[in-house]
């Protein structure tokens, strides 16, 4: 039963249902909740949540599911990405510590060099504030890191990221 005492039994369909979806090239068009659900489940989910649409009754029977799934999946990624500590032979590091250590470890800057570079490209997109610092109106504080790697031509590399699945999703959300 409901709150309101009610006893609803949602059916298990999207028949009917269609969203507005914006394309990169601007233009917009009203595709079906259910190819949508079926290309996209993800993104369909997510967006639903933040567009308060979750409990719809062409939502509340499949978006618990999907936002389980797509839980399990990171969990067990980031489990994998924490028990490798070599590739190729080469150590990985887990964090700008441990990186630092490696290249003073091995005689090497290899670490430093990859940090660097990462850091040379992304600055622009960011903009960093001090910690004491009232973030502006509509801002949100991310946690960021990097994450290191060695590709086939055992060169390192990092990647500075951004935990974004930690914040609020904006209220006109549009997935492009």
């Amino acid at each position: 039963m409901d709150k309101d005492g009610s006893n609803r039994n949602f059916r298990r369909t999207t028949k009917g249902w269609k969203l507005l979806i914006q394309w990169k090239d601007r233009t917009s068009t009203w595709e079906r909740l259910a190819n949508l659900k079926e290309s996209n489940p993800v993104q369909v989910a997510e967006y639903a949540v933040a567009s308060k649409l979750a409990k719809g009754p062409a939502f509340i029977w499949w978006i618990k599911d999907v936002l389980r799934r797509r839980d399990r999946i990171i969990s067990k990624v980031k489990a994998r990405y924490w028990k490798r500590t070599h590739k190729f032979g080469i150590r990985v590091p887990k964090s700008v510590r441990e990186a630092l250590e490696i290249d003073a470890e091995t005689g090497t800057n290899f670490c430093k060099r990859a940090i660097e570079k990462e850091m040379a490209n992304v600055m622009p997109a960011f903009k960093f504030l001090e910690v004491d610092k009232n973030l502006p109106a509509g801002c949100q504080k991310i946690d960021c890191h990097i994450i290191f790697d060695v590709k086939l031509d055992l060169t390192h590399k990092a990647r500075y990221v951004a935990g974004g699945h930690t914040m609020e999703a904006p209220v006109a959300l549009t997935y492009l």
